[in-house]
């Protein structure tokens, strides 16, 4: 059995407030996640948040550093299976799916949303939207290197890829009436325009 490095105390407590926030802003909004709230459901002081994080931009900055992580992480240990195009867009748009309708991802965005709205913030939400840009990018034509002839489609076809699931995502809702088989109808539909983006003269 393999064995892992087991994590520090200071490493710990800062995932568990970091997970405490996620949770927080993820089940009371973005307004409501008051960080006396975050440091009580993480069990720890605010004098340990503080400690940990210096303010609460500090905390969000790590909670979207932690998300980031995860998001990349996830995305370089994809390996599509298969030499027909179609079928590999298809496998793509499942991974993408499971990360962008992760409570996570959603927290993520609320976070650069607000952030962007408050001039005191030190949180560059275009900045952090950039980044992942340049990281979904570089994997994109990292996983479709041999299938990519026209650079101007395949940007267009990630671009589509990854605002379609965004916007799907957005859509769904506790009281959603959308059933995995309309969003496994509306994951094909998907992969055959970007197939079909990605292919055409």
């Amino acid at each position: 059995m393999t064995r892992y490095p087991k994590a520090s105390k200071r490493e710990a407590t800062r995932e568990k407030v970091i997970r405490a926030a996620i949770d927080c802003i993820y089940r009371d909004g973005f307004n409501a996640a008051h960080t006396n709230r975050i440091a009580a459901q993480a069990g720890v002081s605010w004098g340990v948040l503080q400690y940990h994080f210096g303010d609460k931009d500090g905390l969000l900055q790590a909670v979207i550093d932690y998300i980031f992580d995860d998001f990349s992480k996830t995305l370089e240990g994809t390996r599509l299976e298969g030499g027909a195009l179609q079928p590999r867009v298809r496998q793509l748009i499942d991974v993408i799916w499971k990360l962008v309708s992760k409570k996570e991802y959603r927290v993520s965005i609320a976070i650069l949303r607000n952030a962007g709205k408050d001039e005191t913030s030190s949180i560059n939400g275009q900045k952090q939207l950039a980044r992942w840009a340049r990281k979904t990018s570089q994997l994109w034509h990292e996983l479709f290197e041999d299938s990519l002839q026209e650079p101007q489609q395949s940007d267009i076809a990630r671009h589509l890829l990854f605002a379609a699931l965004r916007g799907m995502v957005d859509e769904i809702n506790p009281r959603s009436a959308k059933t995995k088989k309309a969003i496994q109808l509306e994951c094909d539909a998907l992969s055959e325009a970007i197939t079909y983006l990605l292919t055409r003269d």
